[in-house]
Order: structure tokens, then sequence, then C-alpha cells
């Protein structure tokens, strides 16, 4: 996708730290729902009872011959955690890109790209939330609300979950309508950040039985979180990439005032407004009809970009910057039960929107010096469309000697990125009579069809072999229009690619008792090639070219895949009062795709950059004793290009990019009781991120007198930090009132650190946030 003018054009970044693979609280196995959640009981179970779905068809946790990681309903309230990236930092090996809402871009064990076609798939309810992501929107991210749990699958998913999970799959699960219980949930927060101000929120859901075949749980939740950042009126703007002196003098980064008039406190202030809507229908005992809908809108008033040379998290930006991002998903579920076979049809529409406003002022003065004094603002419009049709069967019996899934999946994808930069005045300068300097359109369409089945086959008491395999047939277009001056006019590309192969994977698993599982497996994941979606004139881009040894941008990128090879063990000891999961595992992976930034033009392409091996291990253990429940995870992962290509920049020996090499948590929790069936819980939580490196080159160009030399890239690594948590749960029975200080020591480390926009810019954690919640059943 299109990275070009992007003033926030930067490349993934792994925030992300980690906690305990074994979950606090168990996601009960429900006979006949193996998609969605029954209610679950607050507070911790024992990890023999966590359930999960990660095959398509019920499962214990430790039963699983594959990492998988459960957090539970429970855990994902803690701390008022609001998405899955306040909670990813409790799962080992998994890592994301920024901090706002809906422009994530997740990595699972160093499958790592800031190519437009995601590695990891993101699922709700089974139904695929994937888009074409481009500079303007990541993965689309759903607000905690009304969950029984998330999942987190690692490596290639490819055979049950098709293309790009080939580094892994997150599975958000709804709680579902409950037969024979009318009940009303209810919670509010509030909280206060510090260098900010008050954040609130408050939800609601209703599970009502309107006869005895039919139940309806629907509610809503809103959301006002508070900003911390600052834009204050014409501050100082450091430009790193000219330099007022020339060697054999020391650089001098241009400073210049923004000649900003907007001054506004925490200016990055968000809310989010969700609503769900489940009718469950047993027209018989055999039959399960589930019509659903979730929908949110997320409205964000500013960037959460500061400016690193103003103090107190500060920026200076001339013009306001507002994300809307509104996501809506439609399905039905149908759920047929005969005997030890499960049929299932799942029919889904997904839509997505996102307006994307930014001030382009600075960036475009980088690439037209003259224009500084020029405001610029960019309007992007992204909009993805996808209807999909899922048949399968799966047995129903766990204990069954022979455990299989299979099916059908069809998609119909559409997604549109329109792009328009201003320069105000411009027009009448040059005298074209429009002060439009840049304006792209792009449609790509996706469609795709997959035949799968997995199948566990008991050869021996104890000894498991699994067989999956994935047929796939896809055809994608691509059709773009660009004009301006600053596309060299008016332009049209168009492309068409067509793929099929098999994806598929293999098992053993050996049970020595209940609790001592070995498992080895290798497993394919695939991910689709494409066209890059930009038509700039010939010429405009050929310097930047010429250093990458490309005559002009290429039409098309190929298909990447990869092998995964993995050997692990889940054990429990003590009476299951300790619990041990590890893993290692090694990827061989071919013809990378990601993005390779053109900086003289602004505009960008996708390229396949050769290949990479990836090796790595995670462990993670949890100790219960009485009311204290102790927990640690650790995973190492160490990524390397093995193989360059020509027209990119990595070069062999470099990591992956946005891949840590350690990821470490620990954590504590004590529950002791109060009396009168009151308890209290208090919690400790410390993750650790080691560094990572954020981008190939090494240098990047600056314009001095002289002429143009190359400066060290000092934004390329991202530092290593570590965060502390702490929180305090009362639990009466009724009520649950959770006290919370998140980042306990106020870090702020600079993520997505960039000089791409003529201005040395950051995002940041948020800061030290201290708040209640409290929850309610009637």
């Amino acid at each position: 996708m299109r990275h070009h003018l992007h003033g926030t054009a930067w490349t993934a970044l792994a925030l992300a730290t980690i906690g305990s693979a074994i979950p606090l609280a168990s996601a009960r196995a429900q006979a006949h729902l193996p998609e969605q959640s029954r209610p679950q009981e607050e507070g911790a179970a024992p990890p023999d009872e966590i359930v999960v779905t990660a095959r398509k068809r019920n499962e214990r946790l430790q039963d699983a011959p594959l990492s998988v990681n459960a957090v539970s309903a429970a855990e994902l309230r803690q701390g008022n955690a609001r998405d899955f990236k306040d909670v990813l930092r409790k799962v080992p090996g998994v890592s994301f890109s920024g901090a706002e809402l809906g422009q994530s871009r997740y990595s699972i064990r160093g499958v790592s790209t800031t190519s437009p076609s995601p590695t990891v798939g993101i699922y709700l309810d089974d139904i695929s939330l994937l888009g074409a992501t481009n500079a303007f929107s990541g993965a689309a991210d759903p607000v905690f609300f009304d969950f029984g749990r998330v999942e987190i699958l690692k490596g290639p998913q490819g055979t049950l979950y098709g293309g790009s999970a080939m580094g892994g799959a997150i599975k958000y699960v709804s709680r579902a309508p409950e037969p024979g219980n009318t009940t009303l949930d209810t919670a509010a927060g509030i909280s206060s950040t510090a260098h900010g101000g008050i954040s609130y929120q408050g939800e609601a859901v209703l599970n009502l039985p309107l006869s005895d075949k039919l139940v309806l749980r629907t509610g809503a939740l809103y959301r006002d979180n508070a900003g911390f950042i600052d834009n204050v009126a014409n501050g100082a703007a450091v430009d790193v990439r000219t330099s007022t002196t020339a060697p054999p003098a020391a650089l001098t980064p241009l400073v210049r005032p923004s000649l900003s008039m907007l001054a506004d406190r925490n200016q990055n202030s968000d809310h989010v407004l969700a609503v769900k809507a489940a009718l469950l229908w047993q027209p018989d005992p055999s039959l399960d009809i589930t019509p659903a809908l979730f929908r949110q809108a997320y409205r964000q008033k500013n960037s959460g970009v500061f400016w690193t040379n103003l103090p107190d998290l500060q920026s200076s930006f001339r013009l306001a910057q507002p994300t809307d991002d509104d996501l809506g998903v439609y399905s039905l579920n149908m759920v047929k039960h005969l005997g030890e076979v499960d049929i299932t049809s799942l029919t889904a529409y997904v839509d997505r929107s996102v307006r994307f406003d930014r001030d382009y002022s600075f960036y475009i003065a980088t690439l037209v010096p003259a224009l500084y004094d020029v405001n610029s603002p960019n309007a992007s419009n992204s909009s993805t469309r996808t209807f999909s049709q899922e048949l399968r069967a799966a047995s129903a019996n766990p204990a069954a000697r022979l455990r299989w899934t299979a099916g059908l999946y069809y998609a119909r994808q559409r997604d549109e990125l329109d792009q328009t930069v201003n320069s105000i005045g411009v027009g009448a300068l040059l005298g074209t009579g429009t002060d439009k300097v840049y304006h792209g359109n792009t449609v790509s369409k996706l469609t795709q069809f997959a035949a799968f089945a997995d199948l566990t086959f008991e050869i021996l008491p104890g000894l498991d072999a699994t067989a999956a395999l994935r047929y796939f047939n896809l055809r994608q277009t691509i059709d773009t229009r660009g004009d301006g001056v600053l596309n060299g006019g008016d332009t049209h590309g168009a492309a068409s690619t067509r793929e099929s192969g098999v994806n598929p994977k293999f098992g053993l698993a050996y049970r020595a008792s209940r609790d001592n599982l070995i498992y080895a497996s290798a497993a394919k994941g695939f991910r689709p090639g494409g066209g890059n979606p930009f038509a700039v004139a010939p010429g405009q881009c050929q310097a930047d070219l010429a250093n990458l040894g490309l005559s002009a941008v290429p039409v098309s990128f190929r298909s990447d895949s990869l092998w995964t090879y993995e050997v692990g063990s889940k054990n429990q000891f003590l009476g299951r009062r300790l619990t041990l999961n590890g893993a290692a595992f090694y990827t061989d992976w071919k013809n990378i795709q990601q993005n390779v930034f053109l900086p003289g033009c602004g505009f960008s392409f996708s390229g396949n950059v050769g290949g990479a091996e990836i090796k790595g291990a995670e462990l993670a253990a949890q100790f219960a004793t009485g009311g204290l429940t102790l927990g640690a995870a650790a995973s190492y992962t160490d990524a390397k290009i093995s193989r360059s290509a020509p027209g990119v920049s990595a070069k062999v020996g470099q990591p992956v990019l946005d891949t840590p090499k350690w990821i470490a948590n620990a954590n504590m929790a004590y529950r002791v009781a109060l009396g009168g069936g009151v308890s209290a819980t208090a919690r400790a939580d410390y993750q650790y991120r080691s560094s990572s490196l954020r981008g190939f080159e090494d240098s990047f160009i600056v314009n001095t007198p002289a002429g143009p030399v190359a400066a060290n890239n000092f934004t390329r690594r991202q530092r290593a930090y570590d965060l502390v948590n702490l929180g305090l749960l009362i639990d009466t029975g009724a009520w649950q009132v959770d006290l919370f200080v998140n980042n306990l020591l106020d870090k702020a480390p600079l993520l997505d650190h960039n000089v791409v926009s003529g201005i040395e810019a950051a995002i940041t954690l948020r800061p030290r946030t201290i708040g209640m919640s409290v929850r309610r059943q009637f």
C-alpha cells in the first residue's frame, strides 16, 4: 500500500512485552458453541479447565498440540484494559506497532513486516477482520466489550485460517446469549493520566430470554480517553534532514518557528462507542441459529505524535489532525448438531471506513523547501468491504480416536484508498488554478476460494498424528490513478495477479499422562503478492530508484512463504499447582514482503527483500498455592536476513525489523479473604522488552549548503524499555471494584521515532494512569 506523502509513514515497531502464557481464569467448555463463549465464572480457574477453539473445535488448552495463549474475560478487564494492545504485553513472542486504535500492525515470533499485507490474522468469532492495511489504517482493533476470551495462536495457521496468518492469528471470542438466565451486567470507571486529564467509561450488557427457544444478548459501551499531548503555538521546528552547515564542519539541524497558531492542551483525546446484539434461536435442541452485529465508532481529536525537541510531550502542528474509524461486523452463524458431528455455516459481512486527516506542511517542505510557509492539509479516506462464507464440519467428541475439521471458504473484498494533499495558495502562485498538489485513488479487489481439512488420529494410546491441508485459489486486481504536480501529472496503472497452491501442516503429539504433553510440528505459511498501488510519473523518483539499482518502480511484488518447525511441551506438576509450558521453533522465510521508501520523491513501493531465518524459544511458568499466584514468561527470538535482493535496502545479517530478541514478564497476585464473602486480590506486573531494529537504512540524506550528504540514522533502532503495573481487586460477589496504577514509573520510550516528516517526532506509551472501575451484575 501507499506510504508516500505520509508524514507518519513509519515502519512497524514492536511495543509489547509479555506476561504469563498460562491464563488465570478459564473459558469453560460449552457444548455446541465452538466459536462463541458462554459467560464464564469470575476469578481464577485451574488450567485444566481452560478450553480453546484454536483448531475450530473445542479442546483443553493443555491438550492442544500447538502454542496458543488464552486471555480470559477477567484478565481482559484488569487494569482497565481498553483493547488488545493493553494485554498483549502478557503474551510471549507477540509484538505490535502503533499506539492508537486501528493503527496497529501485529507480528508473532519475528514474522514482522512493513508491507501492506499483514502477517497475523485477526478474527472476531471466526470472522476475518483483515483488510489491505495502508499508511492510514492498520489492523482493526475491537475494544474489549463482552468478550469471553482472546486466543493467540502462534506459528503458521494457514490450513484453517488462510493466507496472511503466516505468523499466527488473534481470535476475539464473544460471550454468546445464555438461555434461561436474565442478567444485566454493568460497569463504570474513571482514571487520571499524568500530564493529561480525566478518562471515564461505562457499559451495560443485557441477557434476556424472550422464550424457551429465543435469547437476546445486547449492550453498549462508551469510553472517553483523556489526551496527554499538548500542541503549542509557534514552537521550534527542527529539521534534521536540512543542515545550515556543511562538512567538514559538524551538521547543524535547521531550526525555524513552526508558524503554528494552534494551542490545544491534551489534544490526542479520543472516544469510542461500541454496540453489540446477538439473537440465539434454537428451533430444536440440535440447531443453533445466531444472527449478530458488532459496531464500533472511534474518534480521535488529534494525533498522538509529539516532537522530541520540545519539552513535556508537546507538538506544534499547524492543522488539526482528527481520525475517524468505523467498524461494522454482521454475521449469521448456524450450527447443526448431528450426533458426534457439528456442521457450521458462517455468513459474514465486514465494513470498515477510516478518515485520516494530517498536517503535511512540514513534510511537503522536505520535498519542496520553498513551500515551508504554506499550510498543506492531507485528507485520506480508506474503506474496506468484505463478504465471506464458510461451511465446515467438525467432530464433536474430544475423546474420539479420530478428531477432525473440514470445510470450504469463499470471500470477496473491495478496498479503496483516496488521498488528497492541498498546499494552500500554490494554485495562485503557480497559475494552475488549483491548490491540489497530489491526488491518488487506488481500488483493489480480492476474491478467494479455499478448501481445508485438519485431522488428528490416535495411532497408539497417548500418541496422536495430525495432518492438515488447505487448497487456496485467489485473484487480485488493482487500479490506481494519480495526478498533481508532486505526482508528475496524470498517471494510471493497473495490475492483476492470480495464485493457487496448498498449505500443509504435520504434527505428532505424545501424552505421557493427562498432565504431560510433548509435541512437534511442521507448517507452511503463505501470503499473496500483488500490484504496487500507486501510479507515479516516469522520472519522478529516478534518483531514489537509481540508488537501489532500479530504473522503474516494480509493477508488482511476489508472494512470500515460510516453513516453521516447532517442538514444545505442556506440563502440570504438584497436583496441577505448577504449570510449565515451553517451545522452541525455527522458521525459514523466503521472498519477504517489505515496504521500500523513496525519500526524495515521497513515494514507496512493496518489494521482496530476500529471505530470513528465525530461531527462538519460549518458556512460561505459573505456580499457585493458597491465595498466592506467581507467573513468569520469556521469549527469545533471533531473526536475521539470510538473503537479500536487488532494489531493497536490507542486508544479509541484519535483524528482521521490529523484532526484539528478548521479551519477558513476571507477575504476582495474592488473594485474601476479608470475611463475609468479601475478598481482596493484590497484583503486580513487570514487563520488559529489549531493543529492536526499526529500519534497514543506517543513514539518511541531509541537504547542506554544499549539497546532500549522508548522516547517521539515529532513529533506526528502538531502545529497550520496561513497565510496571499494580492493581487491587475487591470482590464482594455482587460487586467488583478494581483499583489500578498503570505505567507506575511513568516511562515514556520513543516509539515509532522518525524524521520522515521534516521534524523529529515519536509516539509513546500512555503516561502513569491511576484509576478505578466498578462492576455489578443484576
